[in-house]
């Protein structure tokens, strides 16, 4: 049986391309990548390296040895994450999203529900979010988007308004809506973690400079101290207190509201149908398959 770390280190030789450069990148000595490099050889029965003058390099042999340990790390990887994902998912609730409004909504009441889970919760991209589903890894995760998957089942959620926060002096204070337009060419302050409302605003407000802030606390510091325009949702003004320096006015922009949709696995339906019919009243809806 070869052991874990004699693929390891044939992989960053493959990747580094000389033993000293592998021996540096694993801060290992030379001659125990050496000696490890010989031991894999005499397991195999074959010899992986070109052993010239000055220098040791795998041959076609080691090149496809270091491909197929990298496919038995990978392997043995995902069999770690799949085995701690079923194993949190007896006591831990895991929620991804595109953005954290639905979070902000849904944890809360999912906490209530379930006293005895912990409630764990992460904004990542659609991609990263869908594969990290099919793989146990989230429990739920939520999009702005149907999808027409047999694999997955889903409700819709919930809907999101974006709003700018602005002083009460600034020249648009008095509207009763602004666009993105409206808007584009100022100084905004953005919150680090909002998902695709960082593409969308970006996107519609090219000419606008973001200056991101990645601590809650300190960005409502500089709200409440300085005359630079913000972000809010409808969400966020449900679940936290509005400051009492800023006037808060919708986005007309389509593109501003953002409808989410609740996603499973179709064979967790069963398992999870208590947390999607929650969802479900919230929005008005029942389950329903994709």
């Amino acid at each position: 049986m070869i052991e874990s770390y004699l693929l390891e280190q044939l992989v960053a030789v493959d990747t580094c391309g000389t033993l000293s450069a592998a021996s540096e990148h694993l801060h290992l000595t030379q001659p125990t990548v050496t000696r490890s490099m010989q031991k894999l050889e005499t397991l195999i029965g074959v010899s992986l390296f070109d052993r010239r003058k000055n220098r040791t390099v795998l041959n076609e042999n080691g090149k496809l040895a270091a491909e197929c340990a990298r496919q038995i790390l990978d392997a043995q990887s995902a069999m770690v994450d799949r085995v701690r994902a079923l194993d949190r998912s007896h006591h831990t609730i895991t929620i991804g999203a595109i953005s954290p409004g639905p979070i902000m909504e849904l944890s809360p009441l999912l906490a209530a529900r379930f006293p005895n889970h912990a409630v764990f919760t992460e904004i990542k991209p659609e991609d990263v979010l869908l594969q990290s589903l099919r793989i146990g890894l989230y429990q739920m995760v939520f999009l702005n988007r149907h999808l027409e998957d047999p694999s997955l089942f889903s409700v819709p959620g919930t809907k999101e308004h974006l709003y700018a926060v602005l002083p009460k002096g600034h020249q648009l204070a008095d509207r009763r809506t602004v666009t993105f337009s409206d808007l584009n060419g100022e100084r905004f302050l953005l919150f680090s973690s909002v998902g695709i409302w960082e593409d969308i605003v970006r996107r519609e407000m090219p000419r606008s400079r973001f200056l991101v802030q990645s601590d809650v606390e300190s960005l409502m510091d500089i709200i409440e101290s300085s005359d630079i325009a913000a972000f809010s949702t409808d969400i966020a003004m449900r679940t936290s207190t509005p400051s009492g320096t800023r006037v808060y006015i919708p986005f007309s922009d389509a593109c501003a509201v953002q409808s989410y949709f609740c996603y499973c696995r179709a064979v967790d339906e069963q398992k999870y149908r208590p947390w999607l019919q929650m969802l479900g009243h919230l929005a008005g809806a029942a389950p329903s398959s994709d």
